[in-house]
């Protein structure tokens, strides 16, 4: 059954009309705003405190690049290459990440609001400690990511790859994982405390967290076993 996207999630807010630009370099407490950029190499930057507000990014690489606190307000981006980024304390609020690339991209202690990842590859990203509010991942891969000690109350995954996920002391609760796949991932029973799964799912993570789920006639069937 297809999961709708969290309703809650505000998309970004764009004027009518985007001029285009060109960026060739960041600096130290850049501020750049109503932008539409196309094609832009901006990987191997280093620089603190940048703001991008209401900026297109398409096909634009981004890592990878080292940023402190860095932060998106109503941006989109799209068809962009933030792989190997390491930014942070960076903060995302009304974004929109479509068929990116943030493979091995670290994110710690993050904040998003209002973010939407869709048909992205996040391969061993590391978001941990970050906080997400009003967030959704649909159709992304998702192996091998890092959401120890992470807020995702609320989030939803739609239709993901989370196999290897790490969710080590993550808050779960309204987590809606339906129609995600989660092999192996890493989870205790307390942090599933609100989850929500299906019933194929439910099973499974109920062997990894170490349960037995038999049916009684399975049951009975061994104990008629002779010794």
């Amino acid at each position: 059954m297809k999961i709708l996207t969290q309703k809650n999630v505000q998309p970004p807010q764009f004027p009518k009309h985007m001029p285009s630009g060109l960026l060739a370099a960041l600096e130290d407490d850049g501020e750049y705003s109503t932008l539409a950029l196309s094609g832009c190499n901006l990987a191997n930057s280093k620089a603190s405190y940048l703001l991008f507000e209401q900026i297109l990014f398409r096909r634009v690489t981004l890592g990878p690049s080292q940023h402190t606190k860095p932060r998106f307000v109503d941006c989109q981006l799209e068809a962009s290459d933030l792989s190997g980024i390491d930014w942070e304390k960076a903060r995302f609020r009304r974004v929109e990440f479509l068929g990116c690339r943030l493979m091995g991209a670290q994110l710690l202690d993050a904040e998003f609001e209002d973010v939407t990842f869709k048909d992205c590859n996040l391969e061993s990203a590391v978001f941990s400690s970050a906080k997400f509010s009003a967030a959704c991942f649909e159709n992304c891969l998702l192996p091998d990511v890092s959401f120890e000690s992470t807020d995702l109350c609320g989030v939803v995954f739609d239709n993901c790859d989370l196999a290897q996920a790490d969710l080590r002391q993550a808050r779960l609760n309204g987590t809606d994982f339906r129609s995600s796949r989660l092999g192996g991932i890493q989870v205790g029973a307390q942090e599933l405390k609100g989850a929500i799964v299906d019933s194929t799912q439910a099973v499974q993570i109920a062997s990894l967290i170490g349960l037995v789920v038999r049916e009684i006639g399975e049951e009975l069937n061994l104990k008629s076993k002779p010794a």
